[in-house]
């Protein structure tokens, strides 16, 4: 009798080992906050693509978007009160709601998605595109005819000011000569960026990198309309954030983007958070990651983009993984600690 109830208990002992191991080892259920519409064809638009990559893998999702700046702290409690194992707080903006949840919440893991500052509690996830935006640059310095480039920002945040940093140094590496003018506009107003784009035509500059996300649009239009109209004095354009060799208003005059694969980085912070390896500071991602990378235009491989430039592009990327190349950083450096 005893042999019987052992060999009967036993299978329900292992089945219940082999259910909590899998229980173990699911997929996080994730949360995801972005400040725009996750329509916006840019920033907000790519975190939800990346977030729907986490819910074909098995995480339990979920949205919520235009999440203001007051009431971020609201939207990231109850997210962790409704039982999720990760929020992903799309946007620098969440850096301070966000820390400021960690201090009393324990249950849920926060990270904030484009942050380069590190703050208890919380994974702030630096994307670094300026290593792209670098290899942009040689693009930009090899086929201006004027010598005169531009830079159009939604806003100067530091993951921004890194962009242009990078395209500048691109740039300059291949002409010394080259200026780059660059404008802080927003991130949603196409018309604002349209402008903007004309008064650099008007300036003589003959390339123009935007980092607007969906206000591109008005950036690619002015191209547009100028290209058609003189097409003996072509602008180019770039992408940054998405990809935006194919888009319609200027896919024909845009070279090459600078782009951040959100699903890799969302996967690695998830990864961490089911693995039970989290650990709050900054994750880095960047061209060595795979996650901030150049993408060139294959419609202009055999045109402007020839095998030459794809070289100079290739070894660039290469010497930036290697740390053999930097990029010069312009910011003020760290205050030294105060004599005690």
């Amino acid at each position: 009798m005893w042999f019987s109830i052992a060999s009967s208990f036993l299978p329900r002992v292992l089945g219940l080992a082999l259910l909590m191991a899998s229980a173990s080892a699911a997929e996080p259920a994730v949360a995801l906050l972005t400040t725009g519409s996750i329509n916006d064809g840019g920033w907000s638009q790519l975190a939800k693509q990346g977030l729907d990559k986490l819910t074909a893998a098995g995480s339990r999702t979920t949205v919520v978007q235009k999440v203001s700046a007051d009431q971020a702290g609201t939207e990231l409690r109850d997210c962790a009160a409704d039982g999720f194992d990760l929020v992903i707080a799309h946007g620098y903006e969440f850096l301070n709601p966000a820390a400021e949840a960690a201090k009393t919440i324990t249950t849920t893991k926060f990270a904030v998605s484009g942050a380069d500052v590190e703050r208890p509690g919380i994974v702030s996830i630096d994307f670094d595109v300026s290593q792209a935006s670098y290899q942009l640059g040689i693009i930009a310095g090899t086929l201006t005819k004027s010598g005169k480039l531009g830079f159009i920002g939604g806003g100067a945040f530091p993951s921004v000011k890194a962009c242009y940093r990078g395209f500048v140094a691109g740039a300059k590496s291949v002409r010394a000569d080259v200026t780059v003018a660059e404008a802080y506009t927003s991130w949603d107003q196409v018309a604002q960026n349209k402008s903007q784009t004309e008064a650099f035509i008007s300036q003589g500059i003959d390339q123009i990198y935007p980092d607007v996300d969906a206000a591109a649009r008005g950036v690619y239009e002015a191209i547009k309309e100028h290209n058609t109209a003189n097409p003996q004095k072509l602008v180019w354009t770039y992408g940054c954030v998405g990809d935006a060799n194919a888009n319609p208003a200027a896919g024909q005059w845009t070279l090459a983007s600078a782009i951040i694969r959100l699903d890799e980085a969302f996967a690695h912070v998830a990864k961490q958070v089911r693995d039970k390896t989290w650990k709050p500071g900054i994750v880095r991602e960047n061209l060595a990651t795979g996650t901030c990378v150049a993408v060139l235009n294959p419609v202009l491989l055999k045109g402007p983009i020839d095998a030459a430039l794809q070289a100079k592009i290739t070894a660039a990327g290469a010497a930036l993984i290697a740390g053999t190349l930097t990029i010069p950083d312009e910011r003020p450096a760290p205050a030294a600690p105060a004599a005690k």
